[in-house]
């Protein structure tokens, strides 16, 4: 009972904490995903040096910093500054990279392949975020937090449905639990989600079916990938930030491949027509 008390309180601080970002402006928005950037890096380094596996931290973060701060630039048009940091976010990459060749390291190479693992895998995604609340400026509905509501739904029914009705294994090498029952869940309890987004702000049902499939779909395999890496590294949660969740990666699994894919869809289809 104490540890399903602690984990709805922290299920609850989560929730309220992604509505608050999401609905007050961009600037909160993106100090709170930075801030979430910097202790999903913190995880991932942390995991990654347990097992051996050395890491430049200091390079890591400059980097990160840098590339986040470049596209929340890009997102608020605040030129000339989102060029000169994009370009010194490239630059301390290299830096990254020749600085390797001063490390005592016996394998350089799978160090660095951590490294920018941690930025395009953590940091690109989560900064996309700022992309994706840039889209929502001149509307009447908030995209940004709608693919959180879908990203929760499909948890939850994927999961409901899955204890009661799981048989077929998903993809038991790298998640034993999961079942095609529960994916089904959960996409349905996405798809039911678009329709209330729809009913609520009205145009665009054919853009809210497909956010909600992505979020679903992409989702599924994000919780997949993050279930692999921790399978690799021999750890049962990314960290314990977060009282009867885990860590930050664990929380933020989905969302670290659904942003890029809901990002570049809607960025593509925006080209031709308008989406919404």
């Amino acid at each position: 009972m104490k540890d399903l008390v602690k984990r709805t309180l922290t299920g609850a601080v989560y929730v309220i904490s992604v509505i608050v970002a999401t609905c007050i402006n961009k600037y909160v928005a993106a100090a709170y995903f930075g801030i979430i950037v910097l202790l999903g890096l913190k995880e991932f380094l942390q995991i990654a040096i347990s097992k051996g596996i050395h890491q430049n931290k200091v390079m890591v973060y400059l980097s990160s910093v840098l590339i986040y701060a470049s596209v929340v630039a890009f997102a608020w048009n605040a030129q000339p500054y989102a060029s000169i940091l994009m370009f010194s976010g490239l630059l301390s990459v290299l830096g990254m990279l020749i600085s390797t060749l001063y490390l005592k390291n016996e394998t350089p190479f799978t160090s660095l392949a951590y490294s920018f693992t941690a930025i395009l895998y953590i940091t690109l995604p989560l900064a996309l975020s700022n992309m994706i609340y840039a889209m929502q400026a001149n509307t009447n509905y908030n995209l940004l937090l709608s693919i959180f509501i879908f990203a929760w739904c499909n948890d939850t029914f994927a999961y409901l449905v899955g204890c009661k009705f799981g048989k077929k294994r998903l993809f038991e090498r790298h998640s034993p639990k999961k079942s095609w029952e529960g994916f089904f869940g959960g996409l349905s309890a996405t798809i039911i989600a678009a329709v209330v987004m729809y009913l609520i702000y009205g145009n665009g049902l054919v853009a809210w079916l497909l956010i909600a499939i992505l979020t679903s779909v992409v989702g599924t395999l994000g919780d997949l990938v993050e279930s692999m890496f921790k399978r690799q590294m021999g750890v049962k949660d990314s960290g314990n930030i977060l009282p009867g969740h885990g860590g930050i990666l664990d929380r933020f699994d989905i969302l670290l491949l659904v942003l890029p894919a809901v990002w570049i869809c809607l960025s593509l289809l925006g080209q031709f027509f308008p989406v919404f």
